[in-house]
């Protein structure tokens, strides 16, 4: 009798796990969006505060922002660069085979706020690589923009 029981119990649980598993619910995927152009200062002078926003392209209306994602690094070249690689992702349920929301697809949010340089930053330039997608080669392509650090020096008209 217990080992009836037992392996009714058994099936019963795995008949459960296996309904569970199988369920076409609602999911989340993820997906990168375009970037398509961004507001940044034409300099970063130390101790000051910057909004910086980006707009993207998303890839159908049934796309959501997700968030931001990205990471900096000092280029390999030259090390008075402080490098800023930013990607944008959505998310979508997968199992919706097509889309027929309508919206708009062109987004602009904030991608910092505040976001400030101390008077002891090491670097001369801030180069922002905005991912707006990828060539044939499957290689990724950027929106590079360099902004200096500190205001630049005024020109003296010539005598």
């Amino acid at each position: 009798m217990k080992k009836i029981s037992f392996i009714l119990i058994l099936a019963l649980t795995l008949a459960s796990f296996v309904s569970c598993n199988d369920d076409d619910g609602p999911s989340i995927a993820y997906q990168l969006a375009e970037i398509t152009g961004e507001t940044l200062p034409d300099f970063f002078e130390p101790e000051e505060e910057y909004d910086i926003t980006v707009t993207y392209e998303l890839p159908d209306a049934c796309n959501e922002f997700y968030s931001f994602d990205g990471v900096y690094h000092e280029d390999e070249d030259d090390e008075s660069v402080l490098i800023y690689d930013i990607r944008v992702l959505t998310t979508y349920d997968p199992n919706v085979t097509e889309c027929t929301e309508e919206g708009e697809l062109t987004e602009t949010k904030t991608l910092f706020e505040d976001f400030g340089i101390s008077s002891d930053f090491q670097y001369e330039t801030v180069r922002f690589r905005f991912l707006t997608g990828a060539n044939e080669d499957d290689e990724a392509e950027f929106l590079i923009v360099d902004v200096p650090v500190g205001a630049p020096e005024e020109e003296t008209p010539a005598e």
